[in-house]
C-alpha cells in the first residue's frame, strides 16, 4: 500500500511538473501596454525602456513571464525618467484582463503577502492554489490583458551647484574661462543629463579648437540628493599641452606634389585645430581628384609640440558619365548628357563633353580645364561649342571658341568668369535671307545665389550679370556693347507663405543692328519671363508684324506662394514688361495661378496664365510646366 501511494505521489508530481514546463494550449496572449500622465517625449522614452512593451508581441511570452515583466516595469519607468531630471515619480501599475471595468485578475505593484514576503511552494500547495500558482506559465488562454501605468513624474531635480574647472597648461587662457561663463549663463536650473553630456563635449571641442587636442575630463559626476530633490554637478578638465601644426606630407602617386602644395590651408606653427583640419580635408575632397582623404596627425613625432601630418589620398574614378531628361513648356522635352575625364594628367587637368538637346534649342560643348593660381577655386577654361535656337520668328546656329578665367567657390554659390569669345553665328528673322556675323567679344559674367536649405525656402536670392562687347576694329563685323542683369528675391510671409519677386534688365549699344546676332538680342515672354505669352514672342516687330528682337528688355514679376500641405504649394502671380528698341512704349501683362509640388531635388511647377494686355477671353490661357530649383 505504501508502495502504491508513493507511485501515485510520483505520478502526481510528474503531472504537475509536466503542466508546469509544457503549456496546455498554444493560444497567444493579447497584451496592450499604456502609460498615462507623461508628455509625448517622456512617454516614448519610457516605452523604449519597458521590457513588457518590447515583448508584448512575443509568441513565447507566458503569463508568468508577463507578470514578472509587469513587476519590474515601475523601476524601468523610473530609470527612463532620470535622464530628464525626474527622480521622484509616483507610479501606479495595474495588470488586468479587463479594461474600463472592475478587473477579474489584477496585480498592483509587487506581488506580496500580508507579511511582505512571497509565499513558498508548500504553503501554496496547502491552500489549494495549485493551478493559479503552477500553471500561470502556460501560454494557454488567448485572453486579453492590459498593462496600465499611471505616472506622476513629480518635480524636476534642481541643480544647486556647478563646479566646472580647467587645469593644465592652458588653464589661464581667457578663452577657456569665457567658454565656461557662456555655458553657465545659458544653463537652466533643472537637471537634464543630455545637456550635461553636451556641455562636456562642448568644452573638449573648444579646447581642441584652441590647439589642445589632448584635453581630457578628469572628474565628471552628478550627485543627486533625493531628500532635497537637488543635484550638484562637477566637471574638472585638463587642457594638456598646446600643439601646433607641423609639416604636411602627402602619400599618393597620381598627382604632382607641387599641385598639392597649393591645397594646403594649414600654416606651420599655427595652433592645432580640428576645424582647420576638417576644412583642409573638405578642400581636398572638393578638388574632385580624390575619392578618399585621410589625415593622420603624428603626435609621437612632434618636435617642439609641432605635429606633422600624413595625408593619404586615394584617386577618384577618372571617368564619369551622367545624363538627365526633363520638360518645359518653352523648350519641350529636353535631354542632357555629360562625360567627364577628371584625371587627364598628374597636373590636375580635366575635360568634359556636354550635350543638351530639345526641339527648339540645343548645345554641344567640349571644355578643357587647367587649375591656376588657387587650384581649389580657379581654372583656365578653353571651350569649343555649337548652339542652335529657334524662336517663333527667328532661328540661329552659332559656333564658338572661348578662353576664360573662371573662379567659383566650393559651395558653387558664387561664380565669376572673364572671357574672350570668337563666335560665328548664322541667323535669319522670318523669311529674310540668312545672315552670318563674326564677333570677337571680351566680357565677364558673375553669379551669386544664397537660399535656405529647405524644401520650401522662404529666404534667398539669385543675382546674375553679364557684360560683353566687341569692336569692328578688333575682328568683329560690327561694334557692340551688351549688359544683361537678372535677379530673384524670396521673402518669407508668415509661417507658410513667401513672396517671390523677379527683375530682368538688359541694354545694348550696337553700330549695325542688322548684323547683330539674334542670340544676343532681347525677347520677352515664356516660363521665366512674362507668363501668359509664348516663349520669346514679345519684342519690337517689323512692318509685317514679325518679332525682330530688341536692344533692351525690362521684365518684372510678383508672385505669392502659400504652402497648403507638406509637399503642395498654391501660387498667384503677375508678370509684366517687354523687349524694345528705344523706348518702352507698350508693356505686356500676364497673370495667373499655379501649383508647386515640392521635392528635395527641386520643384514641379504648373502655371495657368492669361495675357491681360490683349483683352483675352477665358480660353486664351497659356499652360506652363517646368521642373527645377526654386531660384
Amino acid at each position: 500500500m505504501i508502495h502504491i501511494c508513493r507511485q501515485l505521489q510520483l505520478a502526481f508530481t510528474a503531472t504537475l511538473l509536466f503542466l508546469f514546463f509544457f503549456p496546455l494550449s498554444s493560444a497567444a496572449i493579447s497584451l496592450d501596454v499604456e502609460i498615462i500622465g507623461l508628455d509625448e517625449h517622456l512617454e516614448k522614452n519610457a516605452l523604449n525602456f519597458l521590457g513588457i512593451e518590447k515583448r508584448k508581441n512575443d509568441q513565447d511570452l507566458t503569463i508568468r513571464g508577463m507578470k514578472r515583466l509587469h513587476e519590474q516595469a515601475p523601476d524601468e519607468i523610473r530609470e527612463a525618467l532620470q535622464p530628464f531630471g525626474y527622480y521622484l515619480p509616483v507610479i501606479q501599475s495595474e495588470l488586468s484582463q479587463t479594461k474600463g471595468e472592475e478587473p477579474k485578475t489584477t496585480i498592483k505593484g509587487a506581488l506580496k503577502t500580508t507579511t511582505g514576503k512571497i509565499k513558498d511552494t508548500l504553503s501554496l500547495l496547502s491552500t489549494g492554489n495549485i493551478i493559479d500558482t503552477l500553471l500561470p506559465s502556460k501560454r494557454g488562454t488567448g485572453e486579453e490583458w492590459w498593462a496600465t501605468y499611471r505616472v506622476d513624474k513629480g518635480p524636476p531635480v534642481e541643480v544647486t551647484k556647478r563646479d566646472i574647472q580647467w587645469a593644465g597648461e592652458g588653464a589661464s587662457n581667457p578663452a577657456f574661462q569665457q567658454n565656461i561663463k557662456e555655458y553657465l549663463d545659458q544653463a537652466g536650473t533643472e537637471l537634464v543629463h543630455s545637456d550635461y553630456e553636451a556641455a562636456k563635449i562642448n568644452f573638449l571641442n573648444h579646447a581642441l579648437s584652441l590647439g589642445y587636442p589632448k584635453a581630457k575630463i578628469t572628474t565628471s559626476e552628478v550627485v543627486v540628493d533625493l531628500e532635497t530633490n537637488s543635484a550638484e554637478m562637477t566637471i574638472h578638465m585638463d587642457t594638456g599641452p598646446l600643439y601646433y601644426f607641423g609639416d604636411v606630407r602627402f602619400i599618393q602617386d597620381f598627382l604632382d606634389p607641387d599641385l598639392l602644395q597649393h591645397y594646403i590651408t594649414l600654416n606651420r606653427g599655427e595652433p592645432y585645430s580640428y576645424e582647420a583640419l576638417l576644412e583642409f580635408q573638405q578642400n581636398l575632397i572638393g578638388s574632385n581628384y580624390a575619392r578618399e582623404v585621410t589625415i593622420q596627425p603624428l603626435f609621437n613625432e612632434a618636435v617642439d609640440q609641432q605635429v606633422p601630418l600624413d595625408v593619404l589620398l586615394k584617386p577618384i574614378a577618372p571617368h564619369k558619365f551622367s545624363f538627365g531628361i526633363g520638360y518645359e513648356t518653352d523648350v519641350g522635352v529636353r535631354g542632357s548628357a555629360l562625360w567627364t575625364d577628371r584625371l587627364v594628367n598628374r597636373h590636375g587637368h580635366h575635360s568634359e563633353v556636354y550635350f543638351k538637346l530639345s526641339p527648339i534649342e540645343g548645345t554641344m560643348r567640349g571644355q578643357y580645364f587647367i587649375p591656376v593660381l588657387r587650384p581649389l577655386t580657379d581654372r583656365w577654361v578653353s571651350t569649343a561649342s555649337y548652339e542652335y535656337e529657334e524662336t517663333p520668328s527667328t532661328d540661329s546656329n552659332t559656333l564658338g571658341l572661348e578662353t576664360a578665367f573662371v573662379r567659383r567657390n566650393i559651395e558653387d554659390t558664387r561664380f565669376y568668369k572673364g572671357f574672350i569669345l570668337a563666335s560665328s553665328e548664322t541667323f535669319n528673322v522670318d523669311l529674310n535671307p540668312r545672315q552670318t556675323t563674326n564677333l570677337l567679344s571680351l566680357g565677364g559674367t558673375a553669379r551669386s545665389s544664397v537660399m535656405e536649405e529647405e524644401m520650401f525656402p522662404q529666404q534667398g536670392h539669385y543675382l546674375f550679370g553679364d557684360l560683353r562687347g566687341g569692336l569692328e576694329a578688333l575682328l568683329s563685323d560690327t561694334s557692340y556693347g551688351r549688359l544683361h542683369l537678372k535677379g530673384k528675391y524670396l521673402l518669407g510671409f508668415g509661417e507658410n507663405g513667401r513672396i517671390a519677386t523677379r527683375l530682368e534688365i538688359g541694354t545694348t549699344w550696337v553700330d549695325n543692328f542688322d548684323l547683330y546676332p539674334t542670340s544676343l538680342r532681347f525677347f520677352a515672354g515664356g516660363d521665366s519671363s512674362i507668363r501668359g505669352y509664348t516663349y520669346e514672342s514679345l519684342g519690337p516687330v517689323n512692318d509685317e508684324g514679325i518679332v525682330m528682337g530688341g536692344k533692351h528688355v525690362l521684365t518684372y514679376s510678383f508672385e505669392y506662394d502659400h504652402r497648403v500641405t507638406e509637399s503642395w504649394v498654391l501660387a498667384g502671380f503677375v508678370d509684366a514688361g517687354n523687349a524694345y528698341d528705344d523706348e518702352l512704349t507698350h508693356t505686356y501683362v500676364g497673370a495667373g495661378v499655379g501649383f508647386r509640388w515640392l521635392a528635395p531635388f527641386g520643384s514641379l511647377r504648373i502655371d495657368l496664365a492669361w495675357p491681360l494686355s490683349e483683352q483675352p477671353d477665358i480660353g486664351d490661357y497659356h499652360f506652363h510646366l517646368g521642373f527645377g530649383a526654386t531660384l
